[in-house]
């Protein structure tokens, strides 16, 4: 069980990161998780018209702030009061997010911007647990940052943007077969293209894990840097099109929802 508990602290603890405190109230890098889980899982809660969504999204934020509280004081030793203290604001942000999410259904552009929604958290949300993970470190001071590396951070977010449009693009002309493999092979070109740029030229450098090279002196880093190099697009691709499907449901819902609704004050005034 010490074991489990470990592999957990080794690969979260960038998490637990606090980019604000006052006194007991504190936000870190988890509360960010927490935004997003409540608007995604309000979405599927919606989307599979599930009664009572408020009621029962609060019990699934619950629940993973109560997991995630115990595994931050078995984990990290730290004070039990104040981490339990943080519980109330997990749920908090997580509600939020869920209530954000709710009023981006009800918007009546909802429909021709949900694909866009889904670009946007999908580039984010695999940029942010990537970057997070690999603690991105540079040759040059002023790519650094605390908590979390900006300019990784902000250049993964904007190739996963890019490789998203490319993609659904390329599939609406063709098909998903097409869309995957011409957006993967676009990547692979621009990537060892920029990072030959950057390594030899600009000589901007991670140096976080190790530095061997994947092939022909580019993209120098640890095995699990260069497997997700190589396959980013995969993570990028396969997100974005479970949440333009998730959107799309809950939209659909959403609006039947409100048809009813106004179809029920008609027979009444009527």
């Amino acid at each position: 069980m010490d074991t489990f508990f470990l592999n957990i602290r080794d690969n979260s603890d960038w998490l637990y990161s606090v980019i604000f405190r006052y006194k007991w109230f504190y936000y870190d890098l988890w509360s960010f998780v927490h935004l997003w889980s409540g608007g995604i899982f309000f979405a599927v809660l919606s989307g599979y018209k599930v009664n009572k969504k408020w009621i029962k999204l609060l019990l699934i934020l619950s629940l993973i702030a109560f997991i995630e509280t115990s595994i931050s004081i078995k984990s990290f030793n730290l004070f039990q009061t104040q981490r339990s203290l943080g519980i109330f604001n997990d749920i908090a942000t997580g509600m939020i997010g869920g209530y954000l999410m709710y009023w981006f259904l009800k918007w009546k552009y909802t429909k021709k911007r949900s694909k866009w929604l889904a670009l946007f958290i999908a580039s984010l949300t695999v940029s942010f647990l990537w970057v997070g993970y690999y603690g991105y470190k540079y040759s040059i001071a002023f790519f650094n940052s605390p908590y979390i590396n900006w300019w990784a951070l902000t250049a993964w977010s904007v190739s996963g943007m890019i490789m998203i449009f490319v993609f659904d693009y390329i599939k609406s002309k063709k098909n998903y077969f097409w869309g995957i493999a011409l957006t993967w092979l676009i990547y692979i070109v621009l990537l060892f293209t920029v990072e030959y740029i950057a390594y030899h030229l600009i000589s901007l450098r991670e140096v976080t894990e190790g530095t061997t090279a994947l092939v022909f002196d580019v993209i120098h880093g640890s095995t699990i840097m260069h497997i997700y190099y190589t396959t980013a697009p995969l993570y990028f691709m396969w997100l974005y099109v479970f949440l333009k499907f998730l959107f799309k449901k809950s939209t659909e819902e959403s609006k039947d929802t409100v048809s009813k609704v106004d179809n029920k004050q008609i027979e009444h005034l009527g």
